[in-house]
Formats: C-alpha cells, structure tokens, sequence
C-alpha cells in the first residue's frame, strides 16, 4: 500500500533526469555502490543513505540538477516510498523492495510523464541493492519516510502525533489515507505478486482525531535564490490588479529620429558616387562649423572674398608634354 495523496516529483527533477537517463542511471549506480560499502563498513541506514547522496550529488550537479532540486525529490521519494515499505510484509524479497521503488516513482511523476526505461530499471536495482545488503524492509521504510509529524511522514497520527499504522500490517491504514500498487505494475508483475488480497483490506476507520501531513510539495526559489515556501513569493500583478502599472510607451522618433524620405531633404539615394560625395559635403560643413563655434579659426576664403588670393598660374613649356622623371626626386 502507498500513501493517499501521494507525494509528486518535482517537474524540474523529471524535466532534467528525462534529458539524460543514462547519466541518471550511472549516478544511481554510484551512490549504491557507495551506500553498500557503507553497509559493509558497519553504518547505520541513515549514514548509507547519505553516502549515497553524497555520491550521486556532484553527478547530478552535471546533469544541472541543483542540490536544493535533488535534496526535495529525495525528500518526496521518501515520503512516497517509505510508507510502502512499512506497510510490506517484513520478508519482502530484495526483488520485493525494487518492485515498490519503480510502482512509487510511476505513481508519483506528473501525469502524462513517462519515467524513462534507464531509470526505472536503475530504481529497480537500488532497491534489490538495498535489500542484498541487508537493510530490512520495514527499517528502511522507517529511515525515508522521516519521524511522524514531519513533512515526509504520509501516515496518519493520533492526537498525540504517534504513529496508527503498523509495521507489516497495512490493514491498520485507515483507507482514506492510503492506496493500492498499479494493477499492472512492477509489485503485481512481482512473483508472487505483492497486492491486496481480492476485495482488499478490511481498513481501520480515519479517527476522529487523526492527522494526515499535507502532500509533500517541493519549495519554490525566491529571487535570491534561497529556497522559500511559494507563499513567500508575491505573484507578478498583471492587468487587472489594483498595482498593475502599465509600462510607458517608448518614443522612438524623438528617441532615433527619423530617416528622411523620398524627396526630402538629407535622403541619400541609390548612386554611390552622389552618396559619397555627399557624405563628404556634409563633413566637411559639420567639421568647419565646430571649428567656428569653438574659435578654432577663421574659414577658408573663396573666391569674391578679401582675403581671397589667386594661386600663382603655372608656366608649362607648351612644345612638350614630357614630364622630367627625376623631377622632385633630389636629382
């Protein structure tokens, strides 16, 4: 039996996991390798769960999965999970445990997401492994779910905040907060199937003083980047809302101007030899005006002006057009 409601994946976790699976399935496969040495070494389940982490954590860094977005889906997983190997017979099989690892990530993705083939079979394997090291179902199931009370405990506490439900006995699961495997899942495909018995448990009623945890729900980053509740975050006012402002237009033609036209004055055309000469023109103007306006000097004179003097006339030998090659060459 999981958890009801059941905890989902953050979408950017299944977003960034989906695009490389097998980069996915190669950092599973470390940070089991990690966790069962760890086991061999002597650590308890809590410390070879975070060898694990510890393991796959800079792996899931390169796949772009941030530690705050991987420490919420391991979160979500246990609160997922976890229920599910309390619940479960206390000889489950190692084969029993990857079974309900692959049943509870299929239930727990958004609908319409498929979980990639790489990764579903690398759930499988972590729980097999889990199970091949040692690690008893139920403590397992105890060390992911979290303490009663807390965030990731999907289980339903009394008044007091202890736990109702037993270990191995799913039948002491009030039915409302709780539900059964896929029927076409990895645990019915488990042989012998791991299901219900036909027409279900014979449920405990909810308490009237019982207490189920709200859905486990990834925290959404605030603009610093520190991870805050989504009800921390003023949403974006749009139109409508008493402080939306409307963004004042932009003057474009007083900001650029406008390119002359057709037939107006400054238009530059089509014949590079006219633009050009042009182009000249109005430099040539804009430089001599600067230089007035900043007492750089007087102005060339021209012709009609006082100042105006005639360049000497130069006296070539009309009987030849010859040009001596030496001249102004020192020779």
């Amino acid at each position: 039996m999981f958890p009801m409601p059941m905890p989902e994946m953050p979408q950017e976790f299944v977003d960034l996991a989906a695009n490389n699976p097998e980069g996915f399935a190669e950092a599973m496969g470390s940070g089991m390798e990690a966790m069962t040495a760890a086991i061999g070494d002597g650590a308890s389940i809590a410390d070879a769960f975070e060898a694990m982490g510890d393991a796959m954590g800079p792996m899931m860094e390169d796949m772009g999965i941030s530690p705050e977005i991987f420490d919420a889906a391991g979160d979500a997983v246990g609160a997922a999970i976890g229920p599910a190997m309390h619940m479960a017979p206390a000889d489950a099989s190692p084969a029993d445990m990857g079974a309900m690892m692959q049943d509870g990530l299929d239930m727990m993705t958004p609908e319409g997401t498929e979980v990639p083939g790489p990764i579903m079979d690398a759930m499988g394997d972590m729980g097999t492994a889990m199970g091949d090291a040692g690690m008893s179902c139920h403590d397992v199931g105890a060390e992911m779910m979290g303490d009663p009370g807390s965030d990731t405990y999907m289980l339903p506490t009394d008044g007091q905040g202890d736990p109702v439900v037993e270990a191995g006995q799913p039948e002491t699961c009030p039915a409302d907060a709780c539900q059964s495997p896929p029927e076409d899942g990895a645990c019915a495909g488990a042989i012998p199937p791991i299901m219900p018995p036909e027409g279900g448990y014979d449920h405990a009623p909810m308490g009237d003083d019982y207490t189920v945890s709200e859905p486990f729900v990834m925290a959404t980053p605030d603009p610093t980047g520190e991870l805050a509740g989504s009800e921390n975050i003023a949403p974006a006012p749009v139109i409508g809302d008493p402080d939306f402002v409307e963004a004042a237009p932009v003057d474009l033609v007083g900001a650029l101007g406008v390119a002359p036209a057709l037939g107006e004055e400054g238009f530059v055309g089509a014949d590079p030899a006219a633009d050009a000469d042009a182009a000249a023109d109005a430099a040539l103007g804009a430089a001599m005006d600067g230089a007035m306006e900043q007492g750089g000097g007087a102005p060339v004179p021209v012709i009609g002006d006082p100042n105006f003097v005639e360049a000497a006339p130069v006296d070539v030998d009309p009987s030849t057009d010859d040009v001596d090659p030496s001249a102004g060459m020192g020779g």
